[in-house]
């Protein structure tokens, strides 16, 4: 009977992959305690976006959110932390639509983010812009103070912007 081979894959046992659950749980305990809250917010209400875009018009939706914002800001901040509120709502918000059953595209997540960036008094701006070079491409981010919050910087360079949403 001749010798059998053994590589070293064979000796060392492989380490289980975790589960999708778990890799959730553990990033979802790595954030601070105030951004599970607020994760646990997006989370649930990029859900009911994406079913109210389901079932209406975006022009609808929009009208909706508006009148959804109070006239009086929920806490709101001030210039300085203005900038890091935003800087924190747009990852979380991609992170909640990666565990998203639903459809979680740019639209959405913009939209999310947009208004809770209304509701603390701050003056976001949703752009959908449209690049037809190549392909025709549609993509959705949210500016404030001109600077894209849910996107890289250089987004609004390759895409034409339309100057009014309905």
């Amino acid at each position: 009977m001749p010798p059998t081979r053994t590589s070293p894959q064979d000796i060392a046992p492989r380490a289980p992959k975790p589960d999708r659950s778990r890799r959730w749980w553990r990033g979802f305990l790595a954030l601070e305690p105030s951004d599970r809250i607020l994760f646990l917010k997006l989370w649930g209400q990029l859900a009911v976006i994406s079913l109210l875009l389901c079932l209406l018009l975006i022009k609808r939706v929009r009208r909706l959110l508006v009148w959804l914002i109070p006239a009086q800001p929920t806490r709101p901040v001030g210039p300085d932390q203005a900038l890091s509120y935003a800087q924190r709502v747009g990852p979380l918000t991609r992170k909640a639509g990666r565990y998203l059953p639903l459809d979680a595209s740019c639209l959405r997540q913009s939209l999310l983010v947009w208004r809770f960036l209304r509701r603390r008094g701050l003056a976001a701006e949703l752009r959908i812009g449209v690049n037809n070079h190549e392909r025709f491409l549609t993509h959705a981010w949210v500016e404030l103070g001109g600077r894209p919050v849910n996107d890289h910087l250089a987004i609004a360079e390759g895409l034409r912007p339309f100057d009014h949403l309905p």
